[in-house]
């Protein structure tokens, strides 16, 4: 099981003795899906099948499908006379003629030349439901060669967050280790200060160690410590699995930095401070990550 990126590229062809398709796929990063479908004239009427398929298989992403249809059978053709334009022409070329400046009868050749007086077209056959199944199955060819990419990719982006998640439990293991000592020299340089501001005054012993506890306690961080504990427990556990998390771990990173911003604030300890901001810098390198995850 892996995550699944949102980049990818995927490329399939077939025919059934009447039309060869042709499909190409690639897809990017978006908050959303955001199906962008370029059809042929013929295919207009498919589209929201289409849609309801790509809607099936893929969640997020900015993808961009291009169509090709070409007839592999003979086409019909049509020619369209504009009868009364050639009858028209055709008396004023008489009257001309009679005056002797041109020839009395005009020859087809001489009507191609004229705008809007002859068309030929190459008709197209009619799209059948023959023609329907083909299209789904290069559809999904195509899909299946871009769904591969995305999830080798994806393995990629699992490999990196794996190292990211480590480094941020390695940052974590040491705020914890030097918690403890860092908050006891706080109360160390707490009562110092106040023993030096008191300058000789008397202050019970007893008020003095509440007064610190106090401090201390409002600048201990074991409640943050737990809580990036228990979120980098949990981004272990999302990147063991597999589908669409680009949500979820966008949003616990989020939680990663707010508690490391709430830990930051609280601390008092120039190596604790350092070590914080070392985590937060991997903590964005985290959610840079994660914007690729399906």
């Amino acid at each position: 099981m892996t995550l699944h990126s949102m980049t990818g590229f995927g490329r399939a062809a077939g025919e059934n003795g009447r039309y060869r398709v042709a499909v190409t796929a690639w897809s990017v990063n978006h908050r959303h899906l955001d199906l962008a479908l370029r059809l042929p004239d013929l295919l207009r009427p498919e589209e929201q099948r289409l849609r309801r398929l790509l809607a099936r298989r893929l969640q997020r992403g900015r993808v961009e499908m291009r169509f090709a249809v070409e007839p592999l059978s003979g086409s019909p053709v049509t020619v369209e006379i504009r009868e009364e334009v050639v009858r028209a022409l055709q008396a004023a070329a008489r009257g001309l003629a009679a005056d002797g400046l041109l020839s009395a009868e005009l020859r087809l050749g001489d009507l191609v030349r004229l705008p809007d007086t002859v068309r030929v077209a190459a008709g197209e056959e009619a799209w059948d439901e023959q023609d329907g199944r083909l299209l789904a199955e290069v559809c999904g060819a195509a899909l299946d060669q871009l769904e591969g990419a995305r999830r080798a990719e994806g393995t990629r982006l699992a490999g990196a967050l794996s190292d990211l998640a480590g480094e941020l439990e390695r940052l974590v293991g040491e705020l914890e280790a030097r918690r403890e000592e860092a908050r006891q020299a706080l109360a160390e340089r707490t009562a110092a200060r106040i023993a030096e501001l008191l300058a000789g005054a008397a202050l019970p012993a007893e008020r003095l160690a509440q007064e610190v506890a106090v401090l201390a306690e409002r600048s201990d961080v074991q409640e943050e410590l737990d809580r990036l504990a228990a979120h980098l427990a949990q981004l272990r556990q999302l990147l063991g699995r597999d589908g669409a998390l680009g949500r979820r771990l966008d949003f616990l990173a989020q939680e990663i930095g707010r508690e490391l911003n709430t830990l930051g604030a609280k601390c008092r300890d120039t190596e604790m401070v350092q070590t914080v901001l070392d985590a937060k810098v991997v903590t964005e390198q985290v959610r840079e990550q994660v914007r690729n995850v399906e």
